[in-house]
């Protein structure tokens, strides 16, 4: 399985700047970002589902159409609010990061009432975490094979503006304003 994600300059740093070279293994926390429960066209979301298959298919350049079951929901307090994160089982572990508001201030469940065995479909822009955050609850990485590096210019000076490169693999520098996306080659999850 293919899946394209959005690598953040942060991530990138916090790996050292480092071992994003087509052809080069990498391990990698795909994660879905804040979502929102009910379809909406502009950022992610999902439903409840039926059961069925696990599946996770890209739509565009990092946009993926993703159905599965959860097999872990984990909640914690901060001062935002409750926050909770799971992992979704689409044929690789998905982390989805959970907020719900209609559950403020006084929090009697799970966001949105999820538990572990529920089936969900959805939408979703994945951005792949290089390095474990203090914050971070569930880390279970998708482990697979460089296949892809593409650069989307934005640097407004820049003559390349809004144009998407193909790369061989990432320079030591910085690379905000720009976006990268990488395309990792998964070894089946079980």
């Amino acid at each position: 399985m293919r899946v394209t994600f959005t690598l953040s300059d942060e991530q990138y740093a916090a790996n050292d700047r480092a071992g994003i070279l087509v052809g080069l293994p990498l391990s990698a926390q795909i994660e879905s970002g804040p979502l929102v429960m009910g379809q909406d066209a502009g950022i992610g979301w999902f439903e409840r589902a039926t059961p069925g298959r696990t599946l996770l298919r890209q739509v565009s350049l990092e946009r993926h159409a993703f159905s599965g079951r959860l097999t872990q929901v984990e909640t914690w307090d901060s001062p935002e609010g409750t926050l909770g994160q799971a992992l979704l089982d689409c044929g690789l572990p998905l982390r989805l990061d959970l907020f719900d508001p209609a559950e403020m201030p006084n929090r009697t469940s799970t966001p949105f009432g999820l538990k572990a065995g529920d089936w969900l479909v959805g939408v979703v822009s994945l951005q792949g975490l290089l390095a474990l955050d203090a914050g971070d609850l569930l880390w279970q990485p998708s482990e697979g094979t460089i296949v892809d590096v593409q650069r989307l210019c934005l640097a407004p000076l820049d003559p390349n503006f809004g144009t998407l490169r193909w790369l061989h693999g990432l320079s030591a520098a910085a690379f905000t304003p720009d976006l990268v996306f990488v395309t990792l080659d998964v070894r089946t999850w079980t």
